[in-house]
């Protein structure tokens, strides 16, 4: 029976490895679809509508709306308009985005939707870990030639 908790402690601990390389793989995926290095959190402050074709058509059917967003960037407040021209808004006035920006020009910035690989990431190395203690108390009662 002994040898059952030391085959055990093994498996849980290369399971382990394997989730742990391949946190590292989805953190490494996440930073590949980023197209800027610092990140920041930001909120939608507010709407903006604006006519398509200028004042003369002023129907709902032919608005733009941009989503003015708030962001601090290295300790300065950064105030941007959204990229998406849409009616409606894909964004509601307090709603918290994640996005990148360019240190160098925080104007330049990329609105972060997708965050699966980060989600991926933090799953697999959770379980790693859950795994690495399991697969030390499994090693500790082989250790200590414990008897199921």
């Amino acid at each position: 029976m002994n040898s059952n908790l030391w085959t055990a402690s093994f498996v849980c601990f290369v399971f382990a490895a394997v989730l742990a390389a391949a946190s590292a793989v989805c953190r490494h995926m996440e930073k590949v679809r980023r197209t800027y290095a610092e990140k920041a959190r930001g909120h939608v402050v507010h709407i903006i509508t604006e006519p398509a074709d200028g004042e003369k058509n002023r129907t709902e059917f032919h608005d733009r709306q941009y989503a003015v967003i708030e962001f601090f960037a290295r300790g300065r407040l950064v105030e941007v308009k959204s990229q998406a021209t849409t009616y409606p808004c894909p964004y509601y006035v307090g709603q918290r985005l994640e996005l990148c920006y360019d240190p160098g020009e925080p104007e330049r910035y990329q609105i972060l939707t997708d965050r699966k690989w980060d989600f991926l990431s933090a799953l697999s190395y959770g379980v790693s870990l859950g795994l690495v203690v399991v697969g030390g108390i499994l090693f500790l009662m082989f250790a200590g030639r414990y008897e199921l």
